[in-house]
């Protein structure tokens, strides 16, 4: 549609922010969601169009479907849980890089199982063993929330091989922490074997299950009385806060979709304590690793960095130079020299293999009879550069290699040492500076 790049980075938050107020019916974390993972540095123009989209969403959501997500009495939070709420969110925070890890692990995987088909099947036939051992890993887990929100606690075990146990409280206990650690590898599965799955939807259930564990197993030694249900959606908004490395959304999207804007307290400390846990050992969420892996994540921490890794070589390539071959003269060539607009000539033999370099400097000096050489091929001439530039590397390389050897301008080859082009400090600077210019604007 001919858009600009600010306009689809915009379009494409307003349709986060309406997707996560529609699905959960919660407009505001819709639209802290959108702020917080796509649009770091924001604007307040920026605003307009987010509230438009996540306000409509959740209005034409609630139309088509009224009931919320999920909904439990919430009652006040006690400060003698404040101790409990803190313990909880540390062991989620630690569940949280388990998952991040292994969630890489199992991608590793699936990469190695080249044939798609080899992938279903293996994917499909351990979810099936996966769901007869544990059946609440069937279907989102949102049920299964919502019957520990409701004080079912027995359900999780209830449809299980282990269902006459039902009543024995740390069988119960035991059974939800399996189901737990299963629920990572089912939604891995998935996701890695080709399924319609993400990782939004199972750290709610993940962290709902470990909250209930938690205050589930603290309730049967008899030391203190804890409300399960609050635990149960801390729990949610901890693992939500870890898993995606976004604490204000965990923080609104769990007070939204629950009512529980009572437990505002108790879901700020277990998302901030959660995330600094996660952050501490690994600096990217699970969204963005793939994206730090590649080079092309865009952190507004690191600004000069992230504006390296958005331009491309391709784009500074200078190629306006004059080509002197290997078997060629000064004096056959000194017009093309005279006139040029370059201090810098590549030599460039006929199969187009870059050679080296010689300066205007010394080739004058051997135009005007002050060095000898006039009537030297360039072959004999040539000077090596103090480096190269592969077409293949990052800008982050590139400027790291000219910083090095103090040099203004470099030659560029393929693979095969063919010529293509040079790459200059100018260029690069005027490219930063569009980049920044870009960036700067996009939101207006």
């Amino acid at each position: 549609m001919g858009l600009q790049y600010r306009e689809i980075t915009m379009l494409l938050a307003c349709g986060a922010a309406a997707g996560i107020s529609g699905a959960f019916n919660s407009p505001v974390a819709g639209m802290i969601f959108a702020i917080e993972i796509l649009l770091p540095e924001f604007s307040i123009p920026a605003f307009i169009p987010l509230l438009i989209s996540s306000a409509l969403a959740s209005v034409i959501s609630r139309l088509l479907y009224s009931e919320p997500l999920f909904h439990t009495a919430t009652s006040d939070w006690e400060f003698k849980a404040l101790f409990f709420y803190v313990l909880m969110s540390v062991l989620v925070g630690l569940y949280t890089v388990y998952f991040a890890k292994i969630s890489a692990i199992i991608k590793s995987w699936f990469s190695k199982i080249k044939n798609p088909y080899n992938k279903v099947w293996f994917s499909g036939i351990s979810l099936g063993l996966m769901i007869f051992i544990f059946p609440a890993l069937y279907g989102e887990g949102y049920l299964t929330i919502q019957q520990l929100l409701d004080g079912r606690f027995d359900s999780i075990v209830k449809n299980s091989l282990f269902s006459s146990y039902k009543d024995i409280g740390w069988v119960v206990v035991a059974y939800t922490v399996l189901t737990l650690f299963g629920k990572s590898f089912a939604s891995l599965f998935t996701l890695n074997g080709g399924g319609n799955g993400g990782v939004f939807g199972p750290s709610l259930v993940m962290g709902g299950l470990l909250g209930f564990a938690f205050a589930y197993g603290m309730n049967l030694t008899g030391l203190v009385t804890l409300n399960i249900p609050n635990f149960v959606m801390a729990g949610m908004a901890a693992a939500l806060a870890g898993i995606m490395h976004a604490p204000l959304t965990s923080i609104f999207l769990i007070a939204e979709i629950t009512g529980g804007y009572t437990l505002m307290v108790p879901l700020m400390l277990v998302a901030s304590i959660a995330y600094l846990i996660n952050r501490a050992v690994l600096k990217h969420s699970i969204y963005t690793k793939v994206l730090a892996d590649s080079g092309d994540l865009v952190s507004y921490e690191d600004k000069d960095r992230s504006v390296l890794s958005m331009m491309k070589l391709r784009y500074v390539l200078e190629t306006n130079f004059v080509i002197l071959r290997p078997g060629e003269t000064p004096n056959e060539r000194k017009h093309d020299i005279i006139h040029s607009k370059r201090n810098i000539f590549p030599i460039v033999d006929e199969k187009g293999k870059f050679l080296g370099i010689l300066y205007i400097e010394h080739l004058l000096s051997i135009l005007l009879g002050e060095e000898e050489g006039i009537d030297k091929d360039f072959g004999t001439l040539v000077q090596k550069p103090n480096d190269i530039i592969k077409g293949d590397e990052n800008m982050e390389i590139v400027m790291s290699k000219m910083n090095k050897e103090d040099v203004w301008i470099l030659p560029v080859v393929d693979k095969e040492d063919h010529y293509l082009g040079f790459v200059s400090k100018s260029s690069v600077f005027n490219k930063y500076r569009a980049l920044l210019m870009r960036q700067g604007h996009y939101l207006e």
